[in-house]
């Protein structure tokens, strides 16, 4: 009996089964399951040297997720530090104490995947000093684009010393493509990082905490579900003018459709994109996205199956999120456990 996720929409089934399915009670699911996950983030972030050098303790089966969560970041931390400084100092300062505030208890924790805040609120305005000026520490990212018709939100209640006239917005869950509008081959999350602070490591821990059970569980998955359904809405005209991959009948160097994937046959996909409406759209990212939302709903679907297994915390969270259809989901499996 599989978890039915179609209450959040007839698409997130079918995105969920984008991946292949475990079971969370399986030590040799998990191991094979979540080394995959990550050696595919590594493969898009450049840092599958460092992944693959890492020591592969093998814990108990309760910590797996845990150690191998910290070796990926860990393995991420080491090839950050060997890349050129994508930001001043002072500028990534800034942007680790803005996304530790963000992602601290004081905020929503349903909505990591997405969050937004009044920038003025946050620690410094969000605004960093570049000698004489003072500059806005992120993007402002309210316009329509692949993740949403746009977030104009009310203005700032403060008046800002870095001329913040909206919301910041940050997609952390599709890390380090955070805005909405620039989906280029290179994530914009991926600049930052300086010698002393590493806000990207922060960024790349939020894509890690959704696949824990727990912090999955937390996500009000509505707001996922939102966010998918606009992206593939959007990119789907883009996408089907592609042909579809056949071997044997394929041209090198030509980008192609590979099931819901994209294919850059005998070529290097990292120069192929998508233009749309809403701007470029690198086929890398285009891939990398695609599969943090099929990644979350897959984890999803693996927890609630397992739920009766694990921990009462983390029941507890199913049981009384404000989520309806993961209250739903609990007391089925309950049910049927």
């Amino acid at each position: 009996m599989t978890p039915d996720l179609r209450c959040y929409g007839d698409d997130i089934q079918a995105a969920a089964e984008l991946l292949p399915d475990f079971d969370l009670r399986s030590p040799m699911d998990v191991q094979v399951w979540y080394a995959r996950e990550w050696q595919a983030i590594a493969d898009v972030l450049g840092f599958a040297q460092q992944l693959a050098a890492a020591p592969r303790a093998v814990p108990t089966t309760p910590d797996r997720i845990e150690a191998m969560t910290l070796t990926g970041l860990a393995a991420f931390e080491h090839a950050l530090r060997a890349r050129r400084p994508g930001v001043s100092e002072s500028h990534a300062r800034v942007q680790s104490t803005v996304i530790q505030s963000m992602t601290g208890p004081g905020f929503a924790r349903g909505e990591l995947w997405r969050m937004t805040a009044d920038p003025t609120m946050l620690p410094t305005g969000a605004c960093y000093d570049d000698g004489a000026r003072s500059l806005r520490a992120f993007y402002p990212d309210t316009a329509p684009g692949y993740f949403g018709d746009g977030w104009a939100g009310p203005p700032p209640r403060a008046e800002s010393a870095c001329g913040w006239q909206t919301p910041l917005v940050l997609h952390l869950g599709t890390f380090p493509w955070v805005y909405s509008t620039r989906l280029r081959d290179v994530g914009p999350g991926m600049q930052w990082a300086s010698p002393a602070s590493q806000p990207a490591l922060e960024g790349l821990h939020v894509v890690a905490s959704l696949l824990e059970p727990a912090t999955n569980l937390r996500q009000d998955a509505r707001q996922v579900a939102a966010i998918y359904q606009h992206f593939i809405t959007q990119t789907a005209p883009l996408v089907a003018r592609l042909p579809t991959f056949e071997a044997g009948r394929a041209d090198a160097g030509r980008l192609y459709r590979r099931g819901r994937f994209l294919l850059a046959h005998q070529g290097s996909l990292h120069v192929a994109a998508l233009d749309g409406p809403r701007g470029r759209l690198a086929a890398p990212a285009y891939n990398y996205i695609l599969r943090r939302f099929a990644s979350f709903f897959a984890v999803r679907r693996a927890t609630l199956r397992a739920l009766a297994t694990l921990p009462v915390d983390v029941q507890r969270l199913a049981a009384t999120s404000a989520d309806p259809c993961l209250r739903q989901q609990a007391q089925e499996w309950a049910r049927a456990s």
